[in-house]
Formats: structure tokens, C-alpha cells, sequence
């Protein structure tokens, strides 16, 4: 993360730096003056403002989350994800997704947020599709192992999974 914050500094110094130089010229053109500790300041309130920017951008994705409580898909609304965290700070999900009256789609996953990306990864999902007949039968029609990541997008989590074409995106409804 401080890579990230140094490269981006060094960038937007840089170019706060062009930006300065630039007013430099214009003002000396117009005035035949240059007051180079005016510049000097003008450019550390630029990186000032900008670092404040970056931050609060960077913080929108990448700070800690509670990812604990019951989660709904907002754009479907035929998918509910349930988040439990344990005491080593590994997440248990299960989704469930509804594809009809008579079939669901269960996900079963563990992983670590990492607050550095701002995502939880995983590999080993357990993903099942369950059907019932017209008597009520319950019949497991598919197994796999699947893999995704959830994202975090300010207080919404962006889904995506191996077994599933369109992320889905899921707004918190319950602790």
C-alpha cells in the first residue's frame, strides 16, 4: 500500500510540479516577475490537496469492511449471502441463489479479506445445484469447486465466480 501511495505521490507531484511551471511561465509573461517561493508553496498546496483526494479514493476500496451479516443481490434479488467471521479472521459465505421454484444454487466459501486490495479471493468454493421434483424429492443435479472474489465498492460487495456469467452486486440488509 505505501508503494502504491509513494508512486502515486511521485506522480502527482510531477505533474502538480508541470502544472506549476506552466503558471510560471503564464505569470512571467504577463508580469516580467517570477516570486519563486509563491511557486514553491502553491505546488505543496497542490500535492497537499491531491494527497487528501487520493486517500479518500484509495479509502473507498481498500479499508476495512464488515463483512459479517446477511447480504442481498440488488440487481436480481434472487441471490442472498449470509457472512460469518471466525475469531482467526477467516470469512465463511454461503450463497444462496434462486433459479426457479423447483432449483437453487448453494455456495460454500472460506478466505481472508485483505485490506490491502480490498477484496477476499478464493479457490476452493463449494458450489452445488440442488433440484426437487413435483413430490417434494430433493436431488443434487451438479458439484464443483469454484473460484471468485468478492470486492468491496463503497458499502456494496461486487461477487464474481467461476459458475456464474454477470457479477452480482450486493447491498448489506442485515448485522
Amino acid at each position: 500500500m505505501k508503494n502504491k501511495k509513494l508512486i502515486l505521490g511521485v506522480l502527482v507531484l510531477s505533474l502538480l510540479v508541470f502544472t506549476a511551471c506552466g503558471k510560471k511561465k503564464e505569470k512571467e509573461a504577463s508580469s516580467g516577475e517570477v516570486d519563486p517561493q509563491a511557486v514553491v508553496e502553491e505546488a505543496q498546496k497542490e500535492v497537499e490537496e491531491a494527497d487528501a483526494k487520493t486517500e479518500e479514493f484509495l479509502a473507498e476500496f481498500t479499508d476495512e469492511m464488515n463483512l459479517t451479516g446477511s447480504w442481498q443481490d440488488e440487481v436480481s434479488q434472487r441471490a442472498t449471502m449470509d457472512v460469518e467471521k471466525f475469531e482467526t479472521g477467516t470469512y465463511y459465505i454461503h450463497i444462496h441463489w434462486s433459479s426457479g421454484a423447483s432449483e437453487e444454487s448453494l455456495w460454500e466459501i472460506t478466505g481472508t479479506y485483505d485490506e490491502t486490495s480490498g477484496m477476499l479471493s478464493y479457490e476452493n468454493g463449494n458450489y452445488s445445484v440442488i433440484t426437487w421434483d413435483e413430490n417434494g424429492k430433493e436431488t443434487i443435479t451438479e458439484e464443483d469447486v469454484t473460484k471468485g472474489s468478492l470486492m468491496k465498492e463503497g458499502d456494496k460487495l461486487r461477487w464474481t465466480d467461476s459458475k456464474i456469467e454477470e457479477d452480482g452486486l450486493f447491498v448489506k440488509v442485515s448485522e
